[in-house]
């Protein structure tokens, strides 16, 4: 253990955790006539047939309390080219649905099922829950989607979340 900087405490093992290559999406739900949305860097495929995939989310949050209703969600892919990515990111990252309305006047589209779909997004990914798959992990819970429906794009690029991070750090 000679070249690792080992720790242990939580605060530590968190800054450790920054380490751990992942995607940077924007997470949208809708329910009851309402919409939201919120940045979500906990994403991964977990089977290929059927597609699905697997989200963390807080469980304090608005979108989480819409997943939960609906049953649904769809997963927008960042794209790291866009100029406007870091807005991109700030508007759905740093403020609560209970208090600001998202999609006011946000470019967005509806899914089949009244979902947002952000046009300038690499991908989308819209799921159906699969309520018997969800874990409870106290703060947060794991829920898996079944992919119904996918969308891509030619231009762009996935942002990482360490990539954005970077951009933070030298902005």
């Amino acid at each position: 253990m000679a070249d690792f900087h080992v720790v242990t405490t939580s605060t530590d093992l968190n800054q450790a955790l920054f380490r751990v290559t992942h995607g940077l999406y924007v997470l949208t739900a809708a329910s009851a006539g309402q919409l939201n949305g919120q940045i979500l860097d906990a994403l991964m495929q977990v089977t290929n047939a059927p597609p699905r995939i697997a989200i963390g989310v807080g469980r304090q949050s608005l979108t989480h309390e819409m997943i939960v209703a609906s049953g649904r969600f769809v997963a927008n892919v960042i794209d790291r080219t866009d100029p406007n990515r870091a807005k991109t990111v700030r508007h759905f990252g740093f403020r609560s649905g209970r208090d600001v309305a998202k999609f006011a006047a946000y470019p967005h589209q509806l899914s089949e099922h009244g979902i947002p779909i952000l046009p300038d997004a690499v991908a989308f990914y819209e799921c159906t829950v699969e309520t018997e798959r969800t874990v409870d992990l106290e703060t947060h819970s794991l829920f898996v989607g079944r992919v119904d429906r996918a969308g891509t794009r030619d231009a762009g690029a996935p942002l990482t979340y360490n990539e954005y991070r970077n951009t933070l750090r030298e902005g």
